[in-house]
């Protein structure tokens, strides 16, 4: 940040020594207007904007920026967003609340780094805009029930940071017994661990910080923005780290909260849907086939043939496979200058239909009209060869349905 206050500023003592030495000409002096009212109407338009920058000195994509930060504050209406320089983002809002929830929520981070975020009026120089800090909240531990005062929590929390807003007795979502901040952290300091509270006649006493989000800080340092293997050469032995993991607060597990992993099973058919319809099971359902352990099978059986269709194993059987080949088939290769006799010395082999090789099949039972049919059932004859019916009985009748009961 130090570094990019000084390039700016090394930008305008630059531009100010080019300005002594240039004669500016007349047409390049010539001025453009705004009015009065457009200047009301311009600032009215700019009331919802912000300006932010990513606390950091790496590169990122900007444009991997914009779609995080839209997806993470999840606005009403998409806000306007566009670069206004070095690691500066300008972003505008269209209502007040969309404004509210950026600007004074938070802390807000892109990919571990924290992301400052200020109020803009749209006039300043985007160089100039000062970035403070970010809002976070921070959680002060072990203070006595009998000094939790207002007054005496005001003071401890100054010693962290700019106060907005002070919980005295928060809902417990934290591990530990704290009274909650809302506290402003300069990232320009190193973070606070502690906070001393002098009591008269019972000495000093050590009280714990801890925070409940923070983006990447150093270990060494305490400064928000970068890693301790990037503080100086990096090389850092466990008794320099003077700040860890233990300064973050840690989420509450409630023995009376059920267990969110375990998954909710119901069976079908017990709840209702809508209409009084049997309703869908809820939750996880444990569907997955069993093995041959689960259901009792033998391993035999499941060793075995389970491709096998009815078919298979019946002509198998009829010609004397075994029944274990699934797979296999017995084919017969005929010679059509040799006889029958000449193989397996049993006469003409049959296929599976009974039906020697090379004899024609019998044709299809011949069509019979459902009317003749109606007919051959009324008359109890049902000896009717359907190969001897007339080309007349096959043919459907002309007539209408009631003229054929006419004629019955």
């Amino acid at each position: 940040m130090e570094t990019a206050a000084a390039a700016s500023s090394s930008k305008g003592a630059a531009l100010d020594d080019l300005l002594k030495h240039l004669v500016l000409r007349d047409d390049e002096k010539e001025d453009v207007m705004i009015a009065a009212e457009q200047v009301k109407e311009f600032k009215k338009e700019a009331r919802w904007m912000a300006i932010a920058k990513v606390h950091t000195t790496r590169s990122f994509s900007v444009e991997a920026l914009f779609g995080k930060m839209k997806a993470i504050w999840n606005l009403s209406r998409e806000p306007n967003c566009r670069e206004a320089g070095e690691n500066l983002f300008i972003f505008q809002m269209h209502c007040l609340g969309d404004w509210k929830k950026v600007v004074h929520q938070g802390p807000w981070t892109f990919r571990g780094w924290a992301v400052l975020i200020e109020d803009y009026d749209g006039c300043v120089d985007p160089e100039k805009v000062a970035f403070g800090g970010m809002y976070t909240w921070a959680q002060i531990h072990g203070l006595p029930e009998l000094y939790r005062k207002i007054p005496i929590v005001d003071n401890l929390s100054r010693k962290i940071g700019k106060t907005k807003e002070v919980q005295m007795s928060p809902k417990l979502l934290f591990e530990g017994n704290y009274v909650r901040l809302r506290v402003l952290i300069e990232v320009e300091n190193p973070l606070s661990r502690f906070v001393f509270l002098n009591i008269e006649g019972e000495g000093r006493k050590m009280l714990f910080i801890k925070y409940e989000k923070l983006p990447y800080f150093c270990r060494h340092c305490g400064l928000i923005g970068h890693d301790h293997e990037e503080c100086g050469d990096g090389d850092w032995e466990e008794k320099d780290l003077q700040y860890d993991t233990w300064m973050l607060a840690s989420q509450r597990t409630s023995v009376t909260q059920p267990d969110s992993r375990r998954p909710i099973i119901r069976e079908r058919g017990r709840d209702r849907g809508r209409g009084n319809r049997p309703g869908r099971a809820v939750g996880t359902f444990q569907s997955r086939k069993r093995s041959s352990q689960e259901a009792d099978l033998d391993a035999d059986e499941e060793d075995g043939e389970t491709m096998t269709s009815p078919l298979k194993t019946t002509i198998g059987a009829a010609d004397g496979m075994d029944s274990d080949t699934g797979v296999r088939r017995n084919l017969n290769f005929v010679d059509e200058n040799s006889s029958t006799e000449d193989i397996g010395g049993a006469g003409q082999v049959e296929n599976a239909g009974g039906q020697i090789p090379g004899e024609v099949p019998p044709p299809p039972p011949a069509y019979i009209d459902p009317r003749e049919r109606a007919k051959i059932r009324k008359t109890g004859d049902s000896k009717v060869d359907t190969n001897t019916v007339s080309e007349n009985q096959l043919a459907p009748s002309a007539a209408s349905l009631e003229e054929d009961r006419w004629a019955q």
